[in-house]
């Protein structure tokens, strides 16, 4: 059997009640994540504003809710939209072993579709669709191998997602096998995403799972229109596998599938930047939280990293050194270590703030003074294990500290407190009835339907101009 026959099959096939207790807890968390982020995105990242006034240049009203404005679209534009915002502020979870963001494509695309059904769409429902998109998308990252994938330049979260996208919402409107095949046919002439992004810290990147979620929708309305797709997408002689990557691992596609679910694999990031960076600002804290030390004490700072992790956040060294944007701060360890070690902290408000400013030279000369390397003993764990060293030296002291899971990570998990902390900071603009009634709708989603969702969002008759203006 083909892999993409075993996803389909697999999709079509999954009831909410073979979806373990915890893992529909976890589903929900990371629904409430992708929600929060968002709405929060809206009022702090610069490229919001042109997704939403392109997407209203084209739409023209819909049924499906775009969370941080309060409008409602057509399914393919809300998804759009709301995966965007989703990924603006490189705020989203992570799949370790696929090296990219899976709910920025899945959450967008299922709720979306569901909003408009021709039928009430039960959370229970809405659960079993986005249970099903992560599988896909999770297992499709790890088999098409992420670093052969990204040197061949493309961005796993924009290109697995165009079939996670699919996945999630092919379960919602219920096709079947076969349907959902042909939709997967589709896929292999939508998937895209580009790393070019990196080259002047474009939005392309944010755009990307807008982009994919779109790409699913579309698939899945002309599937059930009768499309005749491709055959063998993921796996033929110039599909996604031969095409995408110099060594894929297809092995890894279908390996567990419905015995165990990588869903619990996907971290939350308590940091908007880059996942590689994430430990090493765990490690920089650490020291900080038990030693006593003055930024300008620091001689040198080295941060040890995987292989990916030091060509992503650490080259080319000039421009990591010197950022220019938020999108540059994300990607930057230089960046990240400043900021942690002169201001303390590394929120979302933070991150945005000291890039968009004129950096001292204290915050320059930090940047300057940190440099990263690979070492075999964070070479030969990864990427089971996206771990960092930190070295912290001054003329009388060195300082070090090792993290192996950062916060966030399945090792080392949020809890829902963290999580409702993290979505509360991003929604704090919104008034108090209008954000609890979220969280609560998010929280008790198996007892409730999916209009249930954006019920509190449509109840603030100002959400809309508040956000947009």
């Amino acid at each position: 059997m083909t892999v993409t026959t075993e996803y389909a099959e697999y999709v079509t096939n999954l009831e909410y009640d073979d979806i373990p207790e915890d893992i529909i807890d976890y589903a929900k968390k990371l629904t409430l994540d992708a929600i929060g982020i968002s709405i929060g995105a809206t009022p702090r990242a610069k490229s919001s504003d042109s997704f939403i006034d392109g997407v209203d240049s084209l739409a023209d009203g819909g049924d499906s809710t775009v969370f941080a404005t309060g409008e409602r679209l057509e399914p393919e534009y809300a998804a759009l939209l709301n995966g965007a915002l989703i990924h603006s502020l490189d705020y989203d979870d992570t799949h370790r072993g696929a090296s990219h963001h899976p709910g920025a494509t899945v959450i967008p695309a299922s709720i979306a579709v569901a909003e408009t059904a021709d039928r009430e769409v039960s959370g229970r429902e809405l659960i079993t669709a986005i249970v099903a998109g992560y599988e896909v998308n999770c297992r499709l990252g790890m088999a098409i191998n992420p670093e052969s994938h990204y040197e061949r330049g493309f961005h796993g979260t924009a290109t697995c997602g165009t079939f996670a996208a699919t996945a999630a919402a092919a379960k919602v409107v219920g096709l079947d096998t076969e349907e959902l095949i042909n939709a997967f046919g589709l896929n292999g002439s939508q998937a895209a995403g580009s790393q070019q992004y990196l080259a002047n810290g474009s939005w392309n990147k944010r755009a990307h799972p807008g982009l994919a979620a779109h790409a699913g929708v579309l698939a899945v309305s002309f599937a059930e229109a009768g499309f005749y797709g491709s055959a063998d997408p993921i796996e033929g002689e110039d599909g996604f596998f031969n095409a995408y990557s110099d060594d894929p691992k297809p092995e890894l596609a279908t390996e567990g599938l419905g015995e165990r679910f990588e869903l619990t694999e996907t971290g939350i990031k308590p940091y908007p930047c880059c996942r590689y960076m994430h430990a090493p600002l765990d490690a920089i804290f650490e020291i900080l939280s038990t030693k006593s030390i003055a930024s300008s004490e620091i001689d040198r700072i080295v941060v040890e990293l995987s292989e990916p992790g030091v060509k992503l956040v650490g080259r080319p060294v000039e421009r990591k050194q010197n950022p220019q944007s938020f999108v540059d701060a994300q990607f930057s360890m230089n960046f990240g270590a400043a900021l942690a070690i002169t201001e303390g902290e590394a929120t979302v408000d933070a991150f945005i703030e000291t890039s968009e400013s004129e950096h001292s030279s204290e915050f320059k000369r930090i940047m300057e003074a940190t440099e990263l390397k690979t070492t075999d003993e964070i070479a030969e764990i990864f990427p089971e294990k996206w771990a960092s060293r930190v070295t912290i030296e001054t003329a009388d002291e060195t300082y070090e500290s090792y993290v192996e899971y950062s916060n966030g990570e399945p090792e080392n998990p949020m809890s829902w407190d963290d999580e409702i902390e993290k979505y509360e900071e991003l929604t704090d603009h919104l008034p108090s009835a209008t954000r609890n009634g979220l969280l609560d709708a998010v929280r008790n989603l198996e007892t409730l339907d999916t209009s249930d969702l954006s019920a509190p969002i449509e109840a603030d008759g100002q959400i809309g101009t508040t956000l947009s203006d």
